[in-house]
């Protein structure tokens, strides 16, 4: 659980590195999708994904994973957007998604007569 946390934070910070430039062009109103994208962390989705079907403990190491990349983005990027519950949604969004990407996987696995 605490590697998945460090790597979850070391995610964040590198997700940090992408959204602030990210936020700088959204506050001057000069956004577009790939801007919106970088700035509010979108790019933690597919990596939890992958995260949670390769992984050989998936809860625990996506959960960690989140957790920690949420953590950083959040009270970094809460100077410019305000909240930090555009982050929250992402990653409650991101969790719910990765449960249900592991229940096709296994229901997929299992074989029907």
């Amino acid at each position: 659980m605490l590697l998945s946390l460090a790597i979850g934070l070391a995610l964040g910070v590198f997700l940090t590195l992408l959204a602030v430039p990210a936020l700088r062009y959204e506050i001057a109103e000069s956004a577009n999708l790939l801007t919106r994208v970088l700035a509010y962390g979108f790019l933690l989705v597919p990596v939890a994904v992958v995260t949670v079907l390769k992984s050989p403990m998936p809860v625990t190491h996506t959960t960690g994973l989140v957790a920690g990349a949420t953590v950083v983005l959040a009270t970094s990027a809460q100077s410019y957007t305000g909240t930090p519950m555009p982050y929250v949604w992402l990653a409650a969004a991101t969790l719910f998604g990765c449960a249900a990407a592991r229940i096709m996987q296994k229901e997929r696995a299992v074989v029907r007569p």
